[in-house]
């Protein structure tokens, strides 16, 4: 098999494991039913979507990772719904985190040794705006808030670095949306909906590190990343 195949069976495999586990948790543990949520989430009334895009917009300052409040979204409002506000809320949060960082945080400061391939990416950002944000948010793996900070300390135009965002997080809110929701019910349609998805979503980021390997190499992108996040 070709690594790369394999590499995309095994991501897959992994996430639709891990979903059937925690499924066997709740039906013979916890046994939460998806009746409980709503009948909790219902108490907010007309507020409820409301209050979970306040959480998405202030949560880039605080340590919940936005994978939490995602999937917590799925579950609470379904696949459908839950999917549109974590894409309404992830880019109301990148709004709201592109604003304060490129105001009120510290300029980026890069190496002139061991960080070729951000400033690439620093690069890439100023010169083609909208199509390398895009490009960035569908690939899996890369720190969403730190790629915020990122563009945010570049010369991306604001409204097309929210479009791109908005576009780009398409795939990965389906992801959260579908798999919170076939948390609480194994619903077998979700489950392959969520491996199609995942299918999309690494296949889009093969293609992608494929189509950007002359700028930067992804890979030695997230090491940097993770350097700089952590002497930041």
């Amino acid at each position: 098999m070709h690594p790369k195949v394999k590499s995309v069976v095994i991501q897959i495999s992994i996430v639709l494991i891990a979903a059937g586990v925690i499924v066997a948790l709740n039906h013979y543990v916890f046994q939460i039913k998806p009746e409980q949520i709503k009948d909790w989430v219902d108490q907010f009334g007309f507020w409820a979507p409301f209050i979970f895009l306040l959480i998405f917009a202030v949560r880039p300052f605080t340590l919940v990772p936005l994978s939490i409040i995602a999937i917590s979204c799925g579950i609470m409002f379904g696949s459908i719904n839950g999917t549109i506000y974590i894409i309404l809320g992830t880019t109301l949060g990148a709004f709201t985190s592109f604003i304060a960082m490129k105001y009120f945080f510290k300029e980026l400061h890069m190496k002139e040794e061991g960080q070729v391939n951000l400033k690439a990416l620093k690069n890439d950002l100023e010169e083609h705006g909208f199509k390398s944000v895009l490009f960035i948010r569908l690939i899996p793996g890369l720190n969403f808030d730190f790629i915020t900070y990122i563009c945010a300390k570049t010369k991306v135009n604001l409204l097309k670095f929210l479009l791109a965002t908005f576009v780009g997080t398409i795939p990965g809110s389906m992801m959260f949306g579908f798999f919170g929701s076939s948390l609480l019910s194994l619903k077998t349609e979700n489950l392959i909906v969520l491996g199609i998805i995942l299918l999309v979503m690494v296949s889009l980021g093969l293609i992608i590190k494929k189509s950007v390997g002359k700028k930067y190499d992804v890979d030695q992108l997230k090491s940097e990343i993770k350097d700089l996040k952590q002497s930041s």
